[in-house]
């Protein structure tokens, strides 16, 4: 049956608008399946932040002696520090073998840096006695070292040197501060360091203009120590060859690091060196009155304070 001109009409708007919403239905449905798909992706990215880890059950001090099971307890974090980065209980104990048995013990651990209660810890935040302790280590007090003035007790410094021609080298990387006054520094420091820092000393008297300083590190816990960039001069570098007291594992890892620089050294450093050459003892001498006059006053005001105790005074 034929339609008339109206019928066809209000048939051809019936179909448009029912394509129309066809259209817009399905539009609807890809816009929501995309919004779906990106709250899963999002929601798949949070659930692999989320990692089991130690944290600090109280407020820890640098230097505290800590266990796993009293000073940490485990918690499910969202956290982008990658998992090989956490403390696990491998850090806390060891296998001991024994006529023939092994068997575990416990390691005593430390901490690096002061964390409050609720800190996700990292290995980098924690020490053991191996790390703590080497037979040539000596704990050796500074007074050359320009200090930052907030600087206190349990942080850890790099140790630099800046010559007037505007160069600058990493002399110690990440040494703990053992303690400190208004100008002096105790660090603890093997063989080869106390080496290195000594000939850094020296040559920071000769280089009229050139200053030892330190710098602190912003979070130890996290950071990894430089890489120590200064190179000994040629003669304290043939003694540390031959010193017996320096391991021979250190003394290729000091050479390793520092390799390129020994050239750049030439050019450098001992230009500024040998232009006070002919003052070089006066240069030295003056620098360790210095030091001398320092540590006097200061052993000075120390010796008077243990007055009438058994610390000081010699009785046979």
């Amino acid at each position: 049956m034929a339609m008339n001109p109206m019928q066809r009409r209000a048939r051809t708007s019936f179909i448009i608008g029912f394509l129309v919403a066809l259209i817009m239905g399905a539009l609807v449905v890809v816009a929501l399946l995309v919004k779906i798909k990106g709250i899963n992706e999002a929601k798949e990215a949070l659930e692999a932040l989320q990692k089991q880890v130690y944290v600090a059950s109280a407020d820890l001090t640098s230097g505290q002696e800590v266990t796993l099971n009293e000073d940490f307890s485990m918690g499910t974090v969202q956290t982008v520090v990658p998992t090989d980065a956490m403390i696990t209980a491998d850090d806390f104990s060891e296998l001991v073998e024994e006529d023939g048995e092994e068997f575990e013990v416990a390691k005593k651990v430390y901490m690096k840096i002061d964390v409050p209660a609720g800190t996700i810890i990292t290995k980098d935040m924690i020490e053991t006695d191996d790390d703590k302790l080497e037979d040539s280590q000596r704990i050796q007090e500074f007074n050359m070292i320009n200090l930052p003035s907030q600087l206190k007790n349990g942080e850890y410094i790099d140790v630099r040197v800046t010559y007037p021609n505007g160069q600058d080298f990493i002399v110690l990387s990440k040494k703990k501060v053992i303690g400190t006054n208004a100008t002096s520094v105790w660090l603890k420091l093997n063989e080869l360091e106390l080496s290195i820092l000594n000939n850094a000393i020296v040559e920071s008297y000769m280089a009229i203009g050139a200053k030892l300083y330190a710098i602190e590190y912003v979070e130890p816990g996290l950071q990894k120590e430089a890489t120590p960039t200064y190179v000994a001069s040629q003669e304290a570098m043939n003694l540390i060859n031959k010193n017996p007291n320096i391991l021979q594992d250190l003394k290729e890892e000091y050479a390793n690091n520092v390799v390129g620089f020994s050239e750049y050294r030439a050019t450098t450093i001992q230009s500024l060196l040998d232009v006070n050459m002919d003052n070089r003892d006066a240069l030295v001498s003056a620098g360790n009155a210095n030091e001398q006059q320092k540590v006097q006053a200061l052993r000075q005001e120390y010796v008077k304070a243990l007055e009438g105790s058994d610390d000081i005074g010699y009785n046979q």
